[in-house]
């Protein structure tokens, strides 16, 4: 597959999410690299090979149903815990079952191939708390669990951590090893609605990229603008700008090392 046949696959698959979310009246939003492409090149990122939408935590349960319901029979609503007794992250995806990004090996069987397949990572963002503590420990208890979660991986690359990262990674996969993958899913449910129902300032994605666990203003989130992709606009975030700017600083520049987004295509 070339990243050209990958931009339209993915483009069917947000078509598919969006006419659904529309129909039943859900909410969501473009994120990640997703956000920045429609903000900045009116499409994909040229280089990027994945898609990402956000769905605030108290919307999720109802968005899972209604994709359950309404998603056609060549695509599926995949949690984390379904990759149990393995574990890949915590983030959830929908998959168009019909193409795989890469040829199918050991290690995408051993993922069911819900890494492999064409689709889309849902982030959730959750309320958080107001005292910096308690915010301090939000992020600290999902690196711990995310850690413990890594036990459970096909493999484990220890070559992009550092001596003391190297450390912390080795003693949190080891103490996973002994607790159920679907446990320690279960765990991180529960952290990412333990401040649900309370009025916040702010929002915390607690299932993106550990070099990306911040915080992000509730009033980004209030409102819904929409940015286009190819001929088609998605919702967004009022305060997309706020929070592109937070997450990437100058995003209407392109970076010029293409190497700090992850790659999914092997060429």
């Amino acid at each position: 597959m070339t990243l050209n046949e990958l931009h339209d696959k993915l483009f069917d698959v947000l078509c598919v999410v969006d006419d659904i979310c529309r129909a039943e009246n859900i909410t969501y939003f473009l994120d990640s690299g997703t956000l920045l492409g429609a903000a900045r090149d009116h499409g994909f990122i040229p280089w990027d090979d994945d898609l990402d939408l956000k769905i605030l935590a108290e919307d999720y349960p109802r968005f899972k149903a209604v994709m359950e319901k309404n998603l056609p029979p060549y695509m599926k609503l995949v949690e984390p815990a379904e990759f149990a007794p393995g574990f890949y992250d915590f983030v959830v995806r929908i998959c168009d079952t019909r193409y795989m990004i890469n040829p199918e090996s050991e290690e995408s069987r051993y993922y069911r191939n819900c890494q492999n397949y064409v689709g889309t990572d849902i982030f959730l963002f959750t309320k958080t708390p107001d005292s910096n503590a308690a915010k301090r420990w939000l992020i600290l208890s999902s690196k711990i669990l995310y850690g413990m979660g890594m036990g459970h991986r096909y493999r484990l690359d220890m070559s992009k951590y550092k001596k003391l990262q190297k450390l912390q990674v080795a003693l949190l996969a080891a103490l996973g090893k002994l607790v159920p993958a679907k446990t320690i899913c279960g765990w991180w449910w529960k952290n990412v609605h333990r401040y649900s129902g309370q009025p916040s300032a702010f929002r915390f994605c607690s299932n993106y990229s550990l070099k990306s666990l911040q915080f992000f203003p509730e009033a980004n989130y209030t409102d819904t603008a929409s940015l286009p992709i190819r001929d088609r606009f998605f919702p967004v975030p009022a305060g997309y700008h706020q929070e592109l700017s937070q997450q990437y600083g100058d995003y209407m520049t392109p970076v010029k090392d293409h190497s700090v987004y992850v790659q999914h295509l092997k060429n």
